[in-house]
């Protein structure tokens, strides 16, 4: 099978958020795609702002855009390659001005690469040239499995070709995600005609799960090059970040290569809770809890992994105390995260909330709001831990380590006790971007003591070998 053919095209696109970059507003985007025994298909996509440039009438009395467009690819300070086009938008019969996109596209070989287009406005006599540049690096293939990257591309009718969607925000109005992809090497790894799987899912950019039932799997067989198209609809996927993520799996399911693409979705289940009448959203489980003060534990149960919107609703309704608006905005938190099953997804979670309240809780405070239960609820369990509750010559410390925590890895959370006398553990410093950063950590934990020297290199020890 040979790999899908990317004509070069001039479109009108839907409104999405562009960068502006100068007089005129434009993203520029680089796809990499593989040739075998040639080299990289490197397709370079610019998105134009249609708001941003001038329409005028054309001999045949439609408006229409034009913009002169230069686009070079450097290598250690030289040109290696470049284009010089006219670039014209479709012809309109109305005064709007729609977005749309030119491509192009270069053959390279390996090695590291800045791309650079300059755009004027072809239709004004005189203006500031918008620059845009981004770096790009080809790695050399061995001829073993490896994927392009991902390309989001407008749904369209099989035949009809397929076409670059520009950029990765995907608004309510936006209904169906769709990319295509190609996988190589894939005859060398599982023979001629081999079998293999092609896994997609859509993962949420902070804790790397899966959003709710969007995975999709596909058979395939290998050959030199495998295209791999997908559409799926995201009509009931909450506003977030996401990442579109691409497998290779071998028959029993194992991993072999992976690539992920960031997006944006905006699609957010919008109501104004004081607005809201009893019922509106329908039956749903929340409807079995009716006291205030047990609704107001589970929302704030929740506050571990909630976002700042949505942490000011559960903080406005814990004073409030409105039963009915209460039910509302916990089934709109779950739904968010799993819209098939946010029933299954509040039982899952209080699972874990029952946990840390068992494992965590101190004085008269519930687990879930110690920081020991914090970070357990967001970040999951710990791989590792260091626990030093009993050691002499330094105050009571813990150390978590993560081998992954949300989207990072290898990441630590430093608990300590500074009085003695209490079960409460206290975040003292973490290396998780987000959370406290206390530079003095290692102070507040060794201090005062005769061999402080060897002490302090032994919990750094601790620290950086967590065992």
């Amino acid at each position: 099978m040979t790999a899908w053919h990317r004509p070069f095209l001039f479109l009108a696109l839907l409104p999405c958020i562009l960068h502006a970059q100068g007089p005129i507003n434009a993203v520029v985007e680089t796809k990499r795609f593989h040739d075998p025994g040639k080299g990289e298909l490197v397709d370079v996509n610019i998105s134009i702002l249609g708001a941003t440039v001038l329409w005028r009438s054309d001999d045949r009395g439609f408006q229409q855009a034009k913009v002169n467009a230069l686009i070079t690819v450097e290598q250690n300070g030289e040109i290696v390659d470049y284009r010089k086009v006219l670039v014209e938008s479709p012809e309109r019969a109305d005064t709007l001005q729609g977005d749309f996109i030119y491509q192009e596209r270069f053959l390279l070989q390996p090695g590291d690469y800045a791309v650079t287009a300059e755009l004027h406005d072809a239709n004004l006599a005189d203006t500031a040239g918008t620059y845009a540049s981004t770096p790009l690096v080809i790695p050399r293939r061995d001829g073993g499995l490896s994927l392009s990257d991902i390309m989001f591309t407008l749904p369209g009718k099989p035949g009809k070709g397929l076409m670059p969607y520009p950029g990765s925000y995907f608004p309510k109005e936006v209904d169906k995600l769709a990319i295509y992809a190609e996988a190589y090497g894939t005859q060398a790894q599982f023979g001629k005609d081999g079998g293999f799987l092609a896994v997609t899912q859509v993962e949420n950019y902070e804790s790397g799960e899966v959003a709710g039932n969007f995975r999709h799997v596909q058979r395939l067989k290998a050959d030199t090059v495998v295209p791999i198209a997908l559409e799926m609809g995201i009509g009931r996927l909450p506003s977030g970040n996401y990442l579109l993520a691409l497998e290779i799996h071998d028959r029993n399911d194992s991993l072999l290569q992976r690539r992920t693409q960031f997006f944006q979705r905006n699609n957010p289940v919008t109501y104004d809770p004081n607005k809201v009448l009893p019922g509106e959203l329908g039956p749903n489980f929340t409807d079995a809890f009716t006291n205030a003060d047990t609704l107001a534990d589970f929302l704030a149960s929740m506050r571990p992994i909630a976002d700042e919107l949505e942490r000011k609703l559960i903080d406005d309704q814990g004073k409030e105390r409105r039963p009915d608006v209460m039910r509302q905005v916990m089934y709109t938190f779950w739904y968010n995260r799993n819209p098939d099953d946010p029933k299954g997804a509040w039982t899952q979670y209080k699972k874990a909330v029952d946990y840390v309240n068992r494992k965590f809780g101190c004085r008269n405070m519930p687990g879930y709001q110690s920081d020991q239960g914090y970070i357990y609820l967001r970040y999951g369990a710990p791989n590792t831990v260091v626990n030093r509750a009993n050691e002499t010559g330094v105050v009571p410390y813990m150390i978590w380590h993560y081998y992954r925590a949300g989207r990072y890895s290898d990441r630590r959370f430093v608990f300590y006790q500074p009085e003695r006398s209490t079960t409460c553990w206290t975040l003292l410093t973490s290396d998780m971007p987000g959370e406290l950063n206390n530079s003095r950590w290692l102070d507040q934990i060794v201090y005062g003591t005769a061999d402080g020297g060897a002490k302090r290199e032994e919990v750094l020890d601790n620290y950086n070998n967590p065992r």
